[in-house]
């Protein structure tokens, strides 16, 4: 801190704290990590000088050598204690200006928009909030209507103050209940969506119980429960002809005969053993092959499957029969989309609604491991499936076309088929993302070529259901220098659009679907200038460009929702949701940059440098080097992966302005491995992980010059 005097780089260093996580394949830096790789004095004179901020004071060496008493450990008292909900914004106020420091109250304090989804018309929108509450010390859990109509004809003003924007549930209304997974249904008039609030029918209350509740999007009417299941549930599809949800269900042989719910929950009651009478207060489990652990948690035999079920609308109520659910498509009304087969779906700790997809033409895909396949552990291998024709229309079975045949007890001869054909089996790599287009008859997905390496290039392609050929749309590695990471079919299914790691934002791209990445326009970059992730589209203008309804975040804005406008040569943004705006415009922010610079292989390398807050350009412009002059301490951040980047985003958990707020200047730079800089750059870590502490130290260089 200011009492560092101006030496050289070398003896400037003072640490370089790397505590890492258990987990060996850590995708991210751990909280500790983070806290503060390195401590470096930058030295700046200003005319205006900035008073350091009594955070960064309180760590510097005392001139004595020895702390005060008030340096024991304490128990400290909560920053929100005493205070109202109305006023949890912050405890901190930076001492050179009225506005707030971004100190860790006000970080939790920020509105965070989630899931969305769009009305098949286009006109309305229905998104998660999430807001904490310090008094409660829960999140309330919302839901939100925007009605993307009144959009054309209302002023920034009154789009500011959300005249569009219509509160529909909140789960502090409901014991702090869960909202989540909104989904519309078919007509456009009712919003599904997840919750563990109370059923009534069955349980108690402090089961916390996921299951699937409808609302009418614009009235009158309350929640009601559209569908219980004897387990928890999550990940909520709905699309033509019913609803999907996934459930981490027991794949063991005496589960998938019987209905694979239901023994599960009958099966956790028993191994719960609240009275030890079962197993005499054992809880062990016996592990006969690998792997046995998966990111944060122990594998058991339970796995993960999506479970569909036909939906009907009569008098205009919807209606849903979930009183079995076997692991056939017949003989019930609703079932198990992988009939039993030990893979999970959802796949993996990170795995979403985006590992499979059901097709209007009543088709089904899914991306999953091969079955107990001997070398799971070693390899990223998923293979994408495909059942046509499996989908029940109704209840009743109704449809020209029957449903596929009930599984039997001698079929783990062939777990493969019982998940449809293999339309990659040639690919030892990673198939995901698959995602029918929007007449159900063409099936896109994301693919990586290698077994053993979660970082390879990503390519895109397409099946015709209806010929069976496979097209590759985006060649990985040899079409284009950066990854898809996300799918979205247009409306008229001509284009596929999606996200990709561009220079550590998450630009928003699309790609023709029949001409690909070799047609005369290539692959099309529309907004790389902050980080964008994709809902659906929503219409087009009068002048015939596509919307979409995006989320938006950067180094200096958390996520909000907004209307992208494809345009030629770009997008157009317009910001539908304010929820953070007043509160980041009362925060002390520091001013973020990109320094380019040459690192250890001298080629070029980018870091993120964000400037003390406080300190503004006419101030840096004017800073000389010298003794006795202004300094601010240097917080080097190291990102984890290690092949992944320090992107322009706000983080919750790896938030760079919480240092900058504090009076810190920060250094993240994105080295050799990272992603978002070309396939070479990122393999060049792999075997030479040296390279990204070289990086960083020239990093460093490059920044107090």
């Amino acid at each position: 801190s200011t009492h560092f005097p101006s030496t050289s780089i070398d003896t400037i260093i003072l640490s370089a704290t790397a505590m890492v996580s258990n987990n060996s394949s850590c995708c991210g830096p751990s909280l500790l990590l983070t806290a503060l790789c390195s401590v470096l004095a930058l030295t700046l004179t200003s005319t205006s000088p900035f008073n350091s901020l009594p955070v960064v004071e309180a760590m510097s060496v005392p001139k004595n050598d020895r702390y005060s008493r008030s340096m024991l450990p304490s128990r400290p008292v909560p920053l929100m204690s005493t205070k109202s909900k109305a006023d949890t914004t912050s405890s901190s106020t930076c001492p050179d200006s009225k506005k707030q420091v971004l100190d860790s109250a006000r970080l939790i304090g920020m509105t965070r928009i989630g899931q969305a989804a769009v009305s098949s018309d286009g006109t309305t929108a229905v998104f998660e909030v999430r807001d904490y509450d310090f008094t409660a010390k829960k999140f309330n859990e919302q839901l939100w209507r925007a009605d993307l109509s009144m959009i054309p004809r209302l002023s920034d003003d009154e789009i500011k103050n959300h005249a569009h924007l219509v509160q529909l549930t909140a789960g502090s209304a409901h014991g702090w209940t869960t909202a989540q997974s909104p989904q519309f249904s078919p007509c456009g008039d009712y919003v599904a969506f997840l919750s563990n609030r109370p059923t009534g029918i069955s349980g108690s209350a402090a089961d916390k119980k996921s299951s699937v509740w409808i609302l009418p999007v614009k009235g009158p009417g309350e929640a009601r429960l559209l569908a219980e299941f004897p387990v928890s549930v999550g990940d909520l599809d709905w699309t033509k002809y019913g609803i999907t949800v996934s459930a981490s269900v027991y794949v063991d042989q005496d589960a998938v005969v019987a209905d694979p719910m239901t023994v599960t929950a009958d099966r956790d009651k028993a191994l719960a053993d609240a009275d030890g009478s079962e197993l005499g207060g054992l809880n062990a489990v016996l592990y006969k092959k690998l792997p046995i652990r998966e990111w944060d948690r122990w594998l058991d035999a339970k796995m993960a499957h999506p479970f569909y079920f036909p939906v009907e609308k009569t008098n205009n109520q919807y209606t849903c029969d979930t009183t079995t659910t076997t692991t056939a498509m017949s003989g019930g009304s609703g079932g198990d989309l992988l009939r039993g087969v030990p893979t999970a779906v959802p796949s993996g700790a990170f795995g979403g609604g985006e590992d499979w997809s059901l097709s209007n033409a009543r088709h089904v895909a899914v991306s999953a491991r091969p079955p107990l396949a001997t070398d799971e552990a070693w390899t990223t291998n998923r293979h994408i499936y495909l059942l046509k024709n499996h989908l029940l229309l109704d209840a009743n079975n109704k449809g020209d076309n029957k449903p596929s045949e009930t599984r039997h007890d001698d079929d783990d001869d062939d777990m493969d088929g019982l998940l449809g054909e293999c339309l990659t089996a040639g690919n030892p790599g990673f198939d995901t993302t698959p995602t029918f287009s929007p007449d159900g008859n063409r099936l896109a997905w994301l693919t990586m070529a290698g077994p053993t390496y979660e970082a390879d290039a990503v390519g895109i392609q397409v099946h015709d259901v209806t010929t069976g050929v496979t097209s590759t749309l985006l060649q990985a590695q040899v079409d284009w220098d950066y990854s898809p990471n996300s799918l979205k079919w247009s409306k008229d299914g001509t284009r596929l659009y999606f996200t990709a790691d561009v220079r550590s934002r998450q630009a928003l791209c699309s790609i023709d679907a029949k001409a690909g990445a070799g047609g005369t326009e290539g692959i099309v970059i529309h907004q790389a200038e902050s980080s964008t992730s994709l809902h659906a589209e929503c219409g087009t203008t009068e002048t015939g460009n596509r919307q979409f309804l995006t989320t938006v975040q950067s180094l200096t804005m958390p996520s909000e929702l907004f209307l992208t406008t494809i345009v030629e040569n770009g997008a157009t943004l317009r910001q539908l949701t304010h929820f953070n705006t007043d509160r980041i415009a009362d925060t002390t922010l520091g001013r973020p940059g990109e320094i380019i610079y040459k690192g250890g292989k001298n080629e070029d390398v980018q870091a993120w440098l964000i400037r003390p807050a406080g300190l503004s350009q006419e101030d840096e412009d004017s800073a000389t080097v010298g003794s006795g002059q202004k300094q601010y301490p240097l917080a080097v951040i190291y990102h984890g992966g290690p092949q992944g980047s320090t992107g322009d985003d706000w983080h919750y958990r790896w938030n760079l302005q919480y240092y900058a707020s504090m009076g810190f200047a920060v250094l993240a730079p994105n080295f050799h491995g990272s992603t978002g800089f070309g396939h070479e750059f990122c393999r060049e870590i792999s075997g030479n992980w040296e390279i990204g502490g070289v990086d960083t130290i020239a990093g460093v260089r490059a920044a107090l010059e």
